[in-house]
């Protein structure tokens, strides 16, 4: 009985818990690069400008790695 309650509880508290984070770190991600985006379109730089300074200055997550590696400590 005790196996089948643990293997509940993991199914539906921890599963969902952790995707709801990654969710959530995703969005916020996503959230900044956009309103990097909007700020530099803001000051009036071009668009082939502002292109090129998100994709400099955005940092790229490996979120595989991240989520791997988490699961691992």
């Amino acid at each position: 009985m005790s196996l089948i309650s643990s293997l509940l509880k993991l199914l539906f508290f921890h599963i969902p818990r952790s995707l709801f984070q990654i969710a959530g770190i995703v969005r916020i991600v996503r959230r900044g690069r956009r309103a990097f985006r909007k700020a530099l379109k803001r000051e009036g730089l071009p668009e082939d400008v502002v292109d090129v300074l998100v994709e400099e200055f955005f940092v790229e997550v490996d979120w595989k790695e991240l989520i791997f590696r988490k699961e691992r400590d």
